[in-house]
């Protein structure tokens, strides 16, 4: 019974394993994808000549790469 017990929490903890490593890849992505997103936006803003919408959507843009080189270290 023991190491019935003791199976079961091994393939707990390895399942665990690999959600954890999923869910790190799922943030990078997201990160990447937010910055993308974001950068998309400036550009639209910069042609129809609204420099503040372009600013801030520049600035978010750089937010999230950031966010997605330091999880990429991280991770």
């Amino acid at each position: 019974v023991h190491w019935l017990r003791a199976k079961a929490l091994r393939d707990r903890w390895k399942e665990e394993i690999s959600l954890v490593q999923s869910e790190m890849d799922w943030t990078c992505n997201f990160f990447l994808w937010k910055a993308t997103q974001w950068g998309d936006w400036m550009q639209e803003s910069l042609l129809k000549q609204l420099p503040g919408h372009a600013c801030y959507a520049g600035r978010q843009s750089q937010m999230y790469s950031l966010l997605a080189q330091d999880a990429q270290a991280a991770f």
